[in-house]
């Protein structure tokens, strides 16, 4: 209350009162039939989907195939939400999981944008709702069988192998030429 408002009569304060409050009403009630006669804002969320633009961030896309497992996207990530585990290097790798953590990433594409071949990428697509922490976790590599694996492991080893040899192949002959210049 204002000091001119406690000065007057209580009759009088009363209709003052009174006025303010009816014309606040009219105030609100001239507002909400404003917006009666526009067109709705309102979508009914699971029927209707909004309209997404371009630059959203949203859900990641990895495409396993282009991966090159150079691990850029890992660490670029400000927050370590995304994990990668691996067998092998190069056109030999086999990626057992590709682990995003959607509980820790902020959608700041720092991942995107450092992954040189663009396998990773945000798409438009928003909706990690869930009820349970577990479900935010997502891996997005296909999924290996144990003999997958283990064949895998195998293959490695015989190609780890082959590459001694050819190393010891290659190192042999010049063993033996610097051996017969020396006695010569």
């Amino acid at each position: 209350m204002t000091v001119s408002a406690a000065k007057r009569h209580p009759f009088v304060q009363y209709f003052a009162d009174l006025w303010s409050g009816v014309t606040t009403t009219c105030t609100g009630l001239r507002l909400t039939l404003r917006y009666l006669f526009k067109p709705k804002v309102t979508l009914l969320y699971p029927e209707e989907r909004p309209a997404i633009p371009a630059g959203h961030r949203g859900i990641h896309r990895y495409v396993e195939e282009e991966c090159l497992l150079c691990r850029a996207c890992e660490a670029a990530c400000p927050v370590d939400c995304l994990v990668i585990n691996a067998i092998g290097r190069g056109k030999d790798r086999m990626i057992l999981n590709f682990d995003i953590d959607y509980a820790k990433c902020l959608f700041c594409n720092l991942c995107c944008e450092a992954c040189n071949p663009k396998c990773l990428v945000l798409t438009g697509d928003y909706d990690l709702s869930t009820t349970k922490r577990d479900t935010c976790l997502i891996d997005f590599a296909h999924r290996k069988t144990s003999a997958q694996i283990e064949e895998h492991k195998k293959f490695l080893e015989q190609k780890e192998a082959e590459k001694k040899a050819a190393a010891e192949k290659r190192d042999a002959p010049k063993e033996c030429g610097e051996e017969g210049n020396g006695s010569n």
